[in-house]
């Protein structure tokens, strides 16, 4: 029931990253119908190349060595062991060059149809993986059973197939057994190629509806519930929680070395209570000067708390204090069209420093 509630939350669609992760783990949309059916088309096509001639001639001359008596046959175990060995090596001679190249298109198609997948998670042993009631659970499940139908199905239909295609022969291969080795194998490859190629397009349709019905389903296995979602958002973006915690932090930082450097000011200019900015001017430099600090309400209070505490002197301009809080940020130079009304201020108080 507990599972049952879980699947039933699991509305949402599944992120890259957890997408990302079950490819990790070797979970993909796999269909092994794909490299079926190119096999079988890879069959079909071989009569109009000139692989199936060479096929045709080859199986021909095994034909005629066989049942012409060409071959001799010793009844005796070691004779019969020699003769199967000759056989096998004879039908490997044949049956690889075409059956290579199939298996190696297979395995194309695999990689095209699931995309990379380099992954041994599923090779490590698991508890859950020689567990009887998880075997007996995966025996009866909705995937277990899906295969058994389209495993039936299949059978069924490449029997009917079959049937189809040898009944139409039935009575042309009575009749070559009254022909000669030739006209039996061309009733042999008549009848394969048929059956292969009706075969071909059946596999090709179940491998185009197995590979959406593969996509499906595990785009299905892999969404998520909202609780998830938020989860994997915390992981990935962090706490929201932490994050202000941290920002608060580097906003206390970055106000304290702000503060450190108020009483190395020149002057402080407010307007007088909302806003205060401490300006530094080198005089040995060519630069103008420039905002070390500055703060509006409470930090603009405690500014002018250390100026005093420190000597620094304060003026009051409220539209000069307006403008350099506004336009001017910690560590730039005043803006050209300020320098005049700084100026003016700055030259008082040096004039104030200056002994007479």
């Amino acid at each position: 029931m507990a599972d049952d509630q879980d699947k039933s939350q699991q509305t949402e669609d599944a992120s890259e990253k957890r997408l990302e992760d079950a490819r990790k783990k070797g979970q993909v949309a796999t269909s092994r119908e794909p490299s079926t059916a190119i096999s079988f088309l890879l069959l079909a096509s071989l009569p109009i190349t000139g692989v199936g001639a060479w096929m045709a001639v080859r199986l021909e001359d095994l034909l005629v060595s066989y049942l012409s008596g060409k071959v001799k046959i010793d009844f005796t175990p070691e004779g019969m062991q020699i003769l199967l060995m000759d056989l096998a090596l004879d039908i490997a001679l044949l049956v690889l060059p075409v059956a290579i190249p199939m298996v190696l298109l297979g395995m194309l198609v695999v990689f095209l149809v699931t995309g990379p997948v380099f992954t041994f998670e599923t090779l490590q042993p698991k508890m859950e993986k020689v567990s009887p009631m998880k075997g007996f659970g995966r025996l009866f499940s909705t995937k277990s059973l899906a295969e058994f139908v389209k495993s039936v199905l299949k059978l069924s239909i490449i029997s009917l197939i079959c049937w189809y295609v040898v009944s139409d022969l039935f009575l042309p291969a009575i009749q070559s057994t009254r022909k000669g080795v030739h006209d039996i194998v061309l009733l042999m490859l008549e009848g394969s190629v048929a059956i292969i190629g009706l075969v071909a397009v059946f596999f090709f349709v179940i491998a185009l509806a197995d590979v959406i019905y593969q996509r499906w389903e595990h785009a299905k296995s892999m969404k998520m519930s909202m609780k998830e979602v938020r989860d994997e958002h915390k992981e990935s973006e962090g706490d929201p929680q932490l994050k202000a915690k941290i920002r608060q932090i580097q906003m206390e930082q970055a106000q304290n070395r702000m503060m450190a450097d108020v009483p190395k000011a020149d002057v402080v200019i407010t307007n007088p209570t909302h806003f205060a900015v401490a300006l530094k001017y080198d005089e040995l430099g060519f630069s103008a000067p420039k905002v070390i600090a500055k703060g509006q309400d409470n930090i603009a209070q405690k500014i002018k708390a250390l100026a005093k505490e420190s000597g620094v002197p304060i003026r009051e301009n409220k539209l000069l204090a307006r403008s350099l809080f506004k336009d001017v940020e910690i560590g730039q130079q005043i803006p050209e069209q300020l320098f005049e009304a700084v100026a003016v201020i700055l030259a008082e108080i040096f004039k104030m420093k200056t002994p007479r």
